[in-house]
């Protein structure tokens, strides 16, 4: 009986850690422009539920390397690519991200942009920035100065559908 859970077990953990490996797989060619890979290692394949995970990088013209050996933009990159990759197997209504685009160049940000819009088709993206480009794609924005010691909220509601 014991055995049968654990192998059932077993079955559930690897059909979940092929679709997030996948997932894995496809968000960070679309951030990289099919330039990059990433993937996740199981320590040992034997012993999963006693073994870690890895998640792999290889940024073009770059060697494959862990996570965590990333400089600040790459990391960000490789977080929002497994993030997004978990969240895939039951996916949210919204996610709120904050600032998380703020180690990432024009180009890095660009891409995340395409990201963030094709995830929107299926759930409400809330996205605190100071990137021109992405508040430019915003359907709805909440812009926050202060006057006088006193903080003022401006909104800006999108007239046109953003083409996602």
């Amino acid at each position: 009986f014991i055995e049968g859970i654990d192998k059932e077990k077993k079955k559930i953990f690897m059909e979940s850690f092929e679709k997030i490996d996948k997932d894995v797989r496809h968000i960070f060619a679309t951030m990289t422009d099919n330039l990059g890979s990433a993937w996740l290692e199981i320590e040992d394949p034997e012993n999963v539920f006693e073994s870690g995970l890895s998640l792999m990088i290889q940024f073009p013209n770059k060697p494959p390397r862990e996570s965590t050996s990333l400089s600040g933009g790459e990391k960000t990159i490789a977080a929002i690519t497994f993030l997004l990759a978990l969240q895939s197997l039951k996916p949210s209504p919204y996610y709120l991200f904050d600032e998380v685009d703020a180690h990432l160049d024009a180009q890095n940000t660009e891409r995340l942009l395409k990201i963030l819009l094709e995830r929107s088709k299926t759930s409400q993206m809330i996205v605190v920035t100071l990137k021109d480009m992405i508040v430019a794609h915003a359907n709805l924005v909440y812009g926050v100065y202060a006057r006088n010691g006193v903080s003022n909220v401006i909104k800006y509601r999108s007239k046109v559908e953003i083409a996602k």
